[in-house]
């Protein structure tokens, strides 16, 4: 796989993230457990530490594609 084809599939998976980030506020997003609670399928945590990673790696295939 070539840097731009690796840094669209980045961007492509940072995009699925943020919307699991919004879709976090729907009601729809929470799991019923068998104790009778709902939880969060992810956490914000998780979410936000994903989506920072995967920033990162997007700014990293960036500046290497500049360079060439």
């Amino acid at each position: 796989m070539d840097l731009r084809q690796e840094l669209e599939r980045q961007k492509s998976l940072l995009r699925n993230y943020e919307e699991l980030l919004v879709d976090q506020e729907d009601d729809s997003a929470y799991v019923a457990r068998g104790n009778g609670f709902c939880d969060a399928k992810y956490s914000e945590d998780f979410l936000d530490g994903q989506i920072a990673a995967i920033k990162r790696r997007i700014a990293v295939l960036e500046s290497k594609l500049q360079k060439n």
